[in-house]
């Protein structure tokens, strides 16, 4: 059963998040685990099995990578092809995120070889311009979540509208992924810089 039918959601590219939580709270109150606790063991599978399928349906639709991907497959039948080619208008973040994670980890190198204070010390003007430089990329993937975000709703409005174009949702997709990835890599580093870890 596809997420969507689990939540008895039309299959689209958006969704109202907030609804989404109810329909996850109510389901998951109605076959919580611990109301079953003194069921027979195979009714207690069953319910484990359900609420298991619950919270990943709600994991997958939640985020709009994962639901787009589900979406995508829900309607071709199969995953979109293992592509590696950047999608247009995102080579320049992609040369960015690339040049600041190499940076990053560059200095981060170098301070993990530094021991003793003074040396960490003559480390930290550059690291406080590496914060700036993250903080301003940071800035530009959020500006570019939220043309995504707007692709997103347009697609919906149309995919509601009965034109299902698997093409824009392929695209789509990919840009969310890119996104995806290059938060978490910055987020990654961001972390080891401020903790040193």
């Amino acid at each position: 059963m596809s997420p969507f039918a689990l939540f008895d959601l039309e299959p689209a590219p958006a969704l109202d998040a907030a609804a989404l939580k109810e329909r996850f709270a109510r389901a998951t109150a109605e076959s919580h685990p611990d109301k079953f606790a003194q069921a027979p063991e195979a009714e207690r599978l069953a319910v484990d099995a359900r609420y298991a399928a619950l919270n990943q349906a709600y994991q997958t639709l939640i985020d709009p990578r994962a639901r787009l991907l589900a979406l995508y497959e829900l309607t071709k039948g199969q995953k979109p092809a293992d592509i590696q080619r950047i999608p247009p208008g995102t080579m320049d973040l992609f040369k960015e995120v690339g040049e600041m994670c190499r940076e990053l980890d560059s200095y981060l190198e170098r301070k993990r070889a530094t021991t003793g204070r003074l040396e960490r010390a003559g480390l930290m003007g550059e690291e406080l311009t590496l914060q700036d430089s993250l903080v301003a990329l940071r800035m530009k993937l959020e500006q570019f979540g939220a043309t995504v975000d707007g692709e997103i709703a347009a697609l919906d409005t149309r995919w509601r509208a009965g034109d299902k174009d698997l093409n824009a949702l392929e695209a789509v997709y990919r840009k969310y992924s890119y996104l995806s990835r290059w938060r978490q890599q910055l987020e990654e580093r961001e972390i080891e810089l401020l903790t040193g870890e």
